[in-house]
């Protein structure tokens, strides 16, 4: 399985350059009041934080239950009451519908094959109310490119990272991790897979919007491409 195991503990701090704003003003234009949301591969939490900082009924689901421990405890923290589900993506069943989905920060790329991404989308447009919103990102070849040279050495407050990423071949991205956190050093290795939006079957979707690095279009030289879909 792609998820997060004790790399969940240091995902905060490694990842605080993120800009979450971002993905937020994206998602606004496509909520109402009192829309319910669905985050899939939440992570710990952060969008759903924001959203619900900001007035959203929102629910978040990821396949690491150790990230999701930290995802419920930032609620707690925080004093919000955000429903958090351990459960996979592509086939979870919720029996109820939402008014918005959103799946971002390359989650979609975790997934291992196109079979798995047409999973994730039959699921979705299940749990979403007609006319709905499924809201994501994928990684575009641009930065499949930049993704050939990346290295990462980091040194934190109570930890060392070195992250390591290498193509396996012209579609799978491979990461290796290591951190030191005193005297113990562990290692873990995730795949990323790139995928063309031309492969992907929307049946039941209308394609509302692409565009790429949050611009109103889609460039070539964009690395993460957004997508908007309204379920029919």
């Amino acid at each position: 399985m792609n998820a997060y195991k004790k790399f969940s503990y240091f995902y905060d701090e490694v990842m605080a350059s993120l800009n979450y704003d971002l993905w937020l003003e994206y998602t606004l234009p496509y909520l109402k009041e009192k829309d319910t949301i669905l985050d899939l591969a939440c992570g710990t939490g952060t969008f759903a934080t924001l959203l619900k900082l900001k007035g959203w009924n929102v629910e978040g689901l990821d396949l690491s239950e150790s990230i999701i421990e930290i995802a419920k405890e930032k609620a707690k923290i925080n004093r919000l009451d955000i429903p958090f589900y351990v459960a996979d993506m592509t086939n979870f069943q919720f029996f109820k519908q939402y008014d918005v989905i959103t799946c971002f920060f390359d989650s979609v790329n975790f997934l291992k094959s196109l079979l798995e991404v047409q999973k994730l989308l039959d699921c979705v447009r299940k749990h979403l109310k007609k006319g709905g919103h499924f809201i994501f990102d994928i990684f575009s070849k641009e930065m499949m490119k930049e993704y050939e040279h990346h290295h990462l050495q980091e040194n934190h407050v109570t930890f060392q990272i070195d992250w390591k990423t290498k193509i396996e071949n012209t579609h799978t991205l491979h990461h290796q991790i290591t951190i030191i956190e005193a005297d113990e050093m562990l290692k873990e290795d995730y795949y990323e897979y790139f995928y063309e939006i031309k492969s992907l079957n929307l049946d039941g979707f209308k394609l509302l919007k692409i565009s790429g690095d949050f611009n109103e279009d889609l460039q070539d030289e964009d690395e993460r491409i957004l997508v908007v879909l309204q379920r029919l």
